[in-house]
């Protein structure tokens, strides 16, 4: 199976090769590093361009766009690139904005210190501390600490789906469906919130399954105290965890409010990891418009909870729009996010001064970004027939001059793709220009599937693999998956 695998690899790259070679955009890459269960350290690399269906161009100096996270291992790394190939890495590195959701989510969740707060319970390995330190963290940790309590215990799991079904039963419901809750780490901001959503949903069993347990140990405490008569004596059972960790109404309406705050955030990611495919749901130039959507929730969020008694929400929306700024401020390092956004029939210029009208700073400062980009484009080499008649006299103004002023005069009109083929026609540079900005990802989302996929490869059973022989069948599933090759025939 080894030899068959790594043939197979070795027979059809030279397949995709030639096809990124005759690629219709520059070749945008998105990579993340990832571990096996033996420590076998692997390089998750995906490719993103658009096809020749156009004329084709030479390889050289086809290197585009890096879409990664935020680990200071990535700068290195496209500092070294940078240097070998001679790009701006400034310029060409953008940062997944998957990335960027999570960690707004985290903020909201869990505080300025949410890697520290991870950290604590990896290194807390005692469950009554693990405890207590998500319990310290209000409504979302005391869900936390039920549900995980919930999970440690076979007849907990089965006392839950008889409580559901006692409910349903009473409502009168068709669907006698019952539900398991869901487990969720300090990791995953998507975690939490599945967690809270289906706890939301089982707050009433889980609040009769939590409320048996405060029964018992007030019926015990009475019992040797002699209903308060006496004190604890010293030899006695220990209080359960749990007892403390009792959902109150105030509580499960905060829950609901967390659910409510993290919606957009989890509309945008579903959106934006996506594959640009035309240039749209997963593209570059999605990136701005969602962050202006998500910060103006942020802030509205911020007003509606800026009189609350308990502080969780008014500091968790100030912290998330904080962080959720600082990335957006970092969008300036590269003129990729706004030049996508202006050469979007849908957009341009007139939308982005409409939108950004109270900062003439940064619409000053984007002119000029985009000017330097395209500057690089200006002199590229096209086909002689897509290129129009040059008039006699000489020339005052740009292509991407004369192409913002008919779209001033146009309007901007929604279209089905990104460029047409008259924009191709009329503006041969410009559409080279436009069609390497709308094949770059929005996020770094395809290594994370293939990671996933490489962890059901390897197995406990199959702990041994070597990381060629991972790379190969992981890159042979992904180009039969893409219609690169057909390995199955």
């Amino acid at each position: 199976m080894r030899d068959w695998i790594v043939r197979s690899f070795n027979c059809h790259k030279g397949v995709v090769t030639e096809l990124l070679r005759r690629s219709l955009s520059r070749i945008n890459v998105s990579f993340d590093a990832w571990s096996s269960r033996k420590f076998t350290s692997l390089l998750g690399l995906t490719v993103h361009f658009l096809d020749d269906e156009g004329s084709s161009y030479g390889f050289e100096d086809r290197v585009g766009y890096f879409v990664t996270d935020n680990a200071e291992s990535n700068d290195t790394c496209l500092e070294d690139l940078g240097t070998e190939l001679g790009f701006n890495k400034q310029h060409r590195r953008l940062r997944c904005c998957g990335h960027i959701i999570n960690l707004v989510a985290r903020s909201i969740l869990f505080g300025t210190d949410a890697d520290a707060f991870e950290e604590d319970c990896q290194a807390n390995k005692e469950i009554q501390d693990e405890v207590r330190l998500w319990r310290s963290r209000g409504p979302i940790g005391k869900l936390h600490n039920i549900v995980h309590w919930v999970e440690r215990s076979g007849q907990r799991i089965e006392r839950l789906h008889k409580l559901q079904s006692i409910e349903n039963t009473a409502l009168g419901l068709e669907d006698k469906t019952t539900y398991d809750v869901v487990m969720d780490n300090a990791t995953r901001w998507n975690s939490s919130e599945a967690m809270m959503e289906r706890g939301y949903m089982l707050r009433n069993a889980l609040d009769a399954l939590v409320q048996a347990e405060v029964t018992e140990w007030n019926h015990y405490v009475a019992r040797r105290t002699r209903h308060g008569a006496k004190p604890m004596p010293k030899k006695c059972r220990k209080k359960p965890t749990i007892v403390d960790d009792q959902m109150a109404t105030e509580d499960w309406s905060v829950i609901a409010e967390y659910l409510a705050i993290l919606k957009p955030l989890k509309i945008a990611t579903k959106r934006l990891e996506g594959q640009p495919r035309q240039g749209k749901f997963g593209a570059i130039w999605e990136v701005l418009l969602t962050m202006e959507w998500l910060l103006k929730h942020l802030e509205e969020a911020k007003l509606q909870h800026e009189r609350d008694e308990e502080p969780y929400l008014r500091i968790g929306c100030n912290l998330g729009w904080m962080k959720l700024d600082q990335y957006y401020a970092l969008t300036e390092d590269s003129p990729a996010y706004l030049a996508s956004l202006v050469l979007h029939p849908a957009f341009r210029w007139s939308t982005v001064e409409s939108q950004w009208s109270d900062h003439p700073d940064w619409l000053a400062r984007g002119r000029a970004a985009v000017q330097e980009l395209w500057e690089e484009y200006r002199t590229v080499a096209v086909e002689q027939d897509t290129i129009p008649e040059e008039p006699t006299a000489a020339r005052k103004t740009t292509d991407l001059d004369d192409f913002m002023t008919s779209i001033r005069k146009l309007g901007a009109q929604p279209a089905s793709s990104p460029f047409s083929t008259r924009d191709e026609r009329q503006y041969p540079r410009l559409s080279r220009m436009a069609i390497d900005l709308f094949s770059i990802p929005a996020m770094s989302s395809e290594p994370e599937r293939i990671f996933s996929l490489a962890g059901q490869m390897v197995t406990a059973q199959r702990g041994r693999l070597k990381a060629d022989l991972i790379g190969a069948a992981q890159c042979i599933s992904s180009w039969e998956k893409s219609g690169v090759i057909q390995i199955s025939k």
